[in-house]
């Protein structure tokens, strides 16, 4: 993040609470900063509310920022007593304000406190502990607990897999949950945990191929980001010129093509049913207009599929470029249409499977069973846990994620966050990764403090290693790595 952003968004917060404070408005954290503040001003005032409690049950410790621990701080100092819960090992929301500390120093925060740790898990079998109990046991920090099992063991260690490409990764990932199926194994049973809403895409392709119901959470779908309709939109008119609505999504995407013109262009269509809708376009436009070229060069390509997917986001790529922020991030999900396009005979069937939505989260619950893969990120993932989870993308520069590298505190709260995916699983854990982390982008990026990859050097009596393609990646080859420039 450059000086130019940070100042932006201190900018925009500055206008923001100027906005609140003319219109008399509080938000959340206003109300939690005045209370600790009229608490600390007024002792009287602070007695008065603390005494109506004799006792204060604090879930989460761990996600507590530094505003509700002032609030806390008041009620225990005037003898009130705190029953907290929490675990130092499941802290991940540093960036949302969260004090690692809180729950890490407990003892010496509240030096009269008393310690209970909680040892016995419930959800899980040892062999998936033992994983997670060897991660966190590797950390620099002391987390002091180790978890043991009430269901004790069950006989199979968790799956680390290794991949060529995440084309064959989320295959894999697909065809393990259809075999699941045909084991009368309900979909609802299945979740899939990503690092970041990217790293779900190629899952998102895969799926959506196979037929296999899912919903996303922490982030948004692949389908419904505007960017991809918007390609969709120019395909759907290559298929069928009839398609009244993806003809006024495609047209308004160019510059002084309102609805009015765009209206006029689609009635014309019709009026004019004996000409091609490439020759009304050049009568319209002109022959040079993008409009028409876009059309007309993708409409060329339509028999094969990948190339007609490959045309689309060729042609529409200036102008996306100039309508959406983030187009870094959001030019790789095309990059992903084009590859994921090869896999289909024709362009109506990739046509179909893209807009022929799966179900979405909304249309499950409305359902009497909930019978869909639930694919989620992991910082949205606290507190959920399935009977088979599959932890996909992690290979290294996700955990830790390179964002992370050249402190310390980011670095071991990465730690947590693969933590955390890992203990999510009751019964079956799958690792998955693949090679496509030999991309560079190391360059331009600290060098981490602790360890480079976390996953780099797991005992083989913790997990059963399975390679497709791929022999497994030895973390201390970075270190030959000479910066020559």
């Amino acid at each position: 993040m450059n000086d130019q952003y940070i100042q932006m968004c201190c900018n925009i917060f500055s206008d923001y609470q100027k906005a609140k404070e003319s219109r008399g408005y509080l938000d959340f954290d206003d109300l939690l900063d005045r209370f600790g503040n009229i608490l600390s001003r007024k002792p009287e005032l602070r007695k008065a509310v603390t005494r109506l409690f004799d006792e204060v049950l604090v879930d989460e410790m761990q996600d507590t920022n530094p505003l509700q621990f002032i609030i806390l701080r008041h009620f225990s100092d005037e003898g009130v007593r705190l029953f907290c819960v929490g675990d130092p090992a499941q802290s991940i929301y540093r960036f949302r304000g969260a004090e690692f500390e809180h729950v890490y120093r407990f003892s010496e925060l509240f030096e009269r406190s008393l310690t209970l740790p909680l040892s016995i898990n419930y959800r899980s079998y040892q062999e998936v502990l033992d994983l997670a109990n060897w991660l966190i046991d590797r950390s620099p920090l002391d987390y002091a607990n180790r978890l043991i099992a009430d269901r004790g063991d069950c006989g199979n260690l968790p799956m680390l897999v290794d991949f060529d490409s995440t084309q064959d990764e989320a295959a894999w990932i697909a065809e393990r949950i259809l075999e699941r199926k045909e084991c009368d194994i309900a979909c609802r049973d299945i979740m899939v945990l990503v690092r970041t809403g990217f790293d779900a895409k190629h899952i998102e392709a895969e799926f959506i191929q196979q037929q296999i119901p899912y919903r996303f959470i922490g982030g948004t779908a692949l389908t419904k980001t505007a960017h991809v309709r918007d390609v969709l939109s120019l395909l759907r008119v290559i298929r069928n010129a009839q398609d009244d609505l993806a003809w006024m999504r495609y047209l308004k995407l160019w510059p002084r093509i309102g609805e009015k013109t765009a209206e006029k262009v689609i009635n014309a269509f019709y009026e004019e049913a004996a000409k091609q809708p490439g020759g009304i376009l050049e009568d319209k436009f002109g022959n040079n207009h993008a409009v028409v070229s876009a059309y007309k060069e993708t409409f060329d390509e339509r028999t094969s599929t990948k190339n007609c997917v490959s045309s689309a986001v060729e042609c529409l790529t200036p102008i996306l470029r100039e309508r959406y922020d983030r187009w870094n991030y959001r030019s790789q999900d095309l990059r992903l249409l084009v590859t994921v396009a090869d896999r289909y005979k024709a362009i109506s069937d990739f046509i179909d499977a893209f807009t022929l939505e799966p179900m979405t989260s909304t249309e499950i619950e409305k359902m009497e069973v909930d019978d869909a893969v639930t694919l989620i990120t992991v910082h949205s993932a606290k507190g959920t846990e399935a009977p088979i989870c599959f932890v996909a993308n992690a290979k290294p520069g996700t955990y830790p994620h390179i964002r992370s590298y050249g402190n310390i505190q980011s670095e071991e709260e990465e730690r947590r966050v693969l933590y955390v995916a890992l203990t999510r699983a009751k019964n079956e854990l799958f690792i998955t990764r693949s090679t496509n982390y030999r991309s560079g982008f190391y360059v331009a990026n600290e060098p981490t403090e602790g360890e480079e990859y976390f996953l780099a050097a797991v005992p083989n009596r913790l997990v059963t290693k399975e390679s497709h393609g791929w022999s497994a990646y030895d973390g201390n080859d970075l270190c030959k790595l000479q910066d020559i420039y």
